[in-house]
């Protein structure tokens, strides 16, 4: 009877330290408190021989909503991030190229099996999110988005330089976001556009690094129905300056997670008055009742139906005596600038330079701008 008893402890003590090792071996990764779903074939994370964590990195990088392109002639691989910034590494390298600096990892990607692998710290170093490993009988890695705050603050209005109160002077009828470098600051501005009373408002109330990303968080306001309210025409706008110079902007809205902010191709900034304008088609150049000759210049801002502004030279008579169009863009605004020139044989010494954006549904003029102008004699 005690030789049998022997045998059962013997063959435990045989046996449970390889359980317990299979279990240690084990690993689990958790994005965002979900675990991901890694097969075989996916490749499995394991320990190097200099006991650091290897990952497979298509999966993960998968895992976490990017896309993986593999260069098999140059044996390189390039993730591309939310916003189209790619991330460069090559097998056998340690040095990874991000959009914002070169990181030198303490160990070299290598190839396993066909499978691509980098160390764990890759995914907070050079995708910018926070890795936590524990050891739980077997090994878990959570990885989270990377969320820091960063200061911001208001600016004293009354001490604004004039190029930043022009620059908010310009800007102040359009539903757009800008930035703008200046005095070795990085100011950000969200205009809301022209309201029709008061009780509407735009404020940052939150500032945060996420996914290597610098996003702005806004809250906008309208009054209510039995609100009192001013009534005058008003242009809410919020203006910051960011501690962070170089991460790219993202804009959330906190009570709409779809809103869209439109931003501004073409030019930096605006940085000249507007002369003339309807919602949707804005004009720097030529001014209301400018003298010209020969050609002048046409230059605006527009976001209509296939970004297609058309214009017309109408003498006072309303004989069209030109015709053409030019390109902005739809969904954001987009500078455009044209130089048009004046027939010759005009007897007319008045013209009206008509800008328009033709009806998607009837082909019909829509947010017409309408320019009276003076040709020098």
């Amino acid at each position: 009877m005690k030789s049998k008893i022997f045998i059962v402890i013997t063959l435990l003590l045989i046996f449970i330290p390889n359980i317990v090792g299979a279990a240690e071996s084990e690993f689990r990764i958790f994005i965002n408190d979900e675990q991901l779903s890694i097969t075989s074939d996916m490749g499995r994370p394991f320990i190097d021989d200099q006991s650091r964590t290897q990952i497979p990195l298509r999966a993960v990088s998968e895992g976490l909503g990017k896309e993986v392109r593999w260069d098999g002639i140059n044996k390189k691989v390039t993730i591309v991030n939310s916003n189209n910034q790619e991330i460069l590494l090559a097998i056998g390298s340690n040095k990874v190229i991000t959009p914002n600096d070169t990181i030198t990892m303490d160990t070299e990607a290598v190839i396993v099996g066909s499978r691509t692998y980098v160390p764990l710290r890759f995914v907070s170093e050079a995708l910018g999110y926070v890795v936590d490993y524990q050891k739980k009988g077997y090994h878990s890695i959570s990885i989270t988005d990377a969320i820091a705050e960063t200061k911001f603050y208001r600016p004293d209005y009354q001490a604004l330089s004039a190029e930043i109160s022009d620059w908010i002077e310009f800007s102040k009828e359009l539903p757009l976001v800008q930035e703008k470098e200046y005095d070795g600051k990085r100011f950000i501005l969200i205009t809301e556009g022209m309201k029709p009373t008061g009780g509407y408002s735009v404020e940052v109330e939150e500032v945060e690094i996420v996914d290597q990303e610098l996003v702005i968080k806004v809250k906008s306001i309208e009054p209510g129905e039995d609100d009192v309210v001013t009534q005058a025409i008003t242009h809410p706008y919020d203006l910051i300056v960011v501690e962070n110079t170089e991460l790219p902007l993202k804009f959330v809205d906190v009570d709409d997670e779809d809103r869209y902010f439109m931003g501004l191709l073409g030019i930096d900034e605006i940085d000249s008055p507007i002369v003339a304008s309807s919602d949707w088609i804005k004009v720097f150049e030529p001014e209301l009742n400018e003298e010209v000759e020969g050609t002048f210049k046409l230059a605006g801002i527009a976001s209509v139906f296939e970004g297609t502004v058309s214009y017309e030279l109408i003498t006072d008579t309303g004989d069209v005596v030109l015709e053409g169009f030019t390109t902005a863009a739809m969904g954001d605004w987009a500078y455009f600038e044209e130089e048009i020139q004046i027939p010759e044989d005009l007897d007319d010494t008045e013209l009206f330079l008509e800008l328009y954006s033709e009806s998607m549904k009837d082909g019909s003029k829509m947010f017409t701008v309408t320019i009276p102008l003076t040709i020098e004699l």
